[in-house]
């Protein structure tokens, strides 16, 4: 579907009753786009997949923008966004591409070219999105999720979710984040919406179908949503665990085929656990390999942030982090994805329109 210069945009906001959407709303209302070609949903429930399939029923935008309650939008996505469906943006560089490592920058660029700038070939595009990023003051476990979050060694290609990295180009689920996704609600409809008995993770095998449907998804650098980050040990460890629980129930929904490198860290736990009871020198090798990686990218963040303690300390995060996921994919195995689904469904959700098409901002 080819989609007209100033497409509508229906934004859907899933939120747990209570909490608050006042920053989310002040955002978008300063966005630079034509207030009259936007509506804006705030579903309320306990179930996101849920949620925002029930608002997108009654969304009539030929784009749907999925945000989260505490995501505050950037200026310019909307803009950068059409731009992009319409296969109308022109390439951007943002500064934050380096830094993977204390790495060379040519062995930095190598890995720009390879997993960040594939080309947009020609072909309908059905889902763009970007980064989300922070750069307010935060607090220590704040920091240190963020850091997590944004290295290449300890979140792989995810690492894009959380920090603008190459160009635009075509892109997979392992890049695109539901807080600043954007999708085409024919191709939304087409391929079924969002699967009820996954959360987290029910983007990821969405965006999957809208792949092997025929349609492009896109990683834009600059179309950002500001978004807090973790803060507090325990909830940085918890986020991990439900990242691994979330991988594994879509493994079950989808297959294998798509999740290989998720399984590193399994594959790390189950060494760990080997190496307790079969321990000759050269046992010690593939442990001493990973601390080593884990060093390299401690001491660029280190080196950048100007916080010396990083280098010492990033290596055992990242060691933690990446066990944290393995046992959350582990209960990943053993969840009832059936009776998921049914809890969701007796559970009442609330779509309020809270901005209509041809309205202004003036929301109170």
């Amino acid at each position: 579907m080819k989609l007209k210069k100033k497409p509508k945009i229906s934004v859907i906001i899933p939120v747990k009753p209570g909490r608050e959407t006042k920053a989310v709303i002040e955002a978008l209302s300063q966005v630079d786009y034509p207030p009259e070609f936007v509506e804006v949903f705030i579903s309320y429930g306990f179930s996101p997949s849920r949620q925002r399939n029930e608002a997108v029923k009654i969304a009539k935008g030929e784009i749907l923008f999925f945000l989260d309650n505490d995501s505050e939008i950037e200026k310019k996505a909307f803009k950068r966004v059409v731009a992009t469906f319409s296969g109308r943006e022109t390439p951007i560089k943002i500064p934050q591409t380096r830094g993977f490592s204390l790495l060379p920058h040519w062995l930095c660029d190598l890995i720009i070219k390879r997993f960040f700038s594939r080309a947009v070939y020609k072909g309908e595009i059905g889902a763009v999105g970007g980064p989300n990023i922070w750069w307010r003051q935060e607090s220590f476990w704040a920091s240190m999720s963020g850091i997590v979050l944004e290295s290449f060694f300890a979140h792989y290609l995810m690492a894009a979710r959380y920090r603008p990295i190459g160009l635009v180009h075509r892109a997979t689920e392992k890049e695109l984040i539901l807080c600043n996704l954007a999708i085409k609600r024919d191709i939304f409809k087409k391929v079924g919406g969002f699967n009820e008995t996954l959360y987290p993770n029910e983007e990821n095998e969405l965006l999957n179908r809208i792949k092997n449907a025929g349609y492009q998804l896109v990683y834009h650098p600059g179309i950002l949503v500001f978004r807090p980050r973790r803060e507090t040990f325990k909830e940085l460890l918890n986020a991990f665990f439900h990242y691994g629980r979330g991988r594994m129930e879509q493994v079950r929904v989808e297959g294998p085929w798509y999740s290989f490198p998720f399984f590193f860290p399994l594959i790390l736990l189950i060494y760990l656990l080997v190496l307790v009871l079969f321990h000759p020198w050269w046992a010690f090798l593939p442990i001493l390999i990973y601390l080593m990686a884990g060093l390299g990218s401690a001491l660029g963040f280190a080196q950048r942030r100007r916080k010396p303690y990083l280098a010492i300390f990033l290596p055992l995060l990242f060691l933690i982090v990446h066990l944290t996921y393995a046992f959350g994919l582990l209960w990943g195995l053993v969840t009832d994805l059936e009776k998921k689904k049914k809890i969701g469904k007796r559970k009442k959700i609330k779509v309020v329109k809270l901005k209509s098409f041809r309205e202004s901002w003036n929301i109170t």
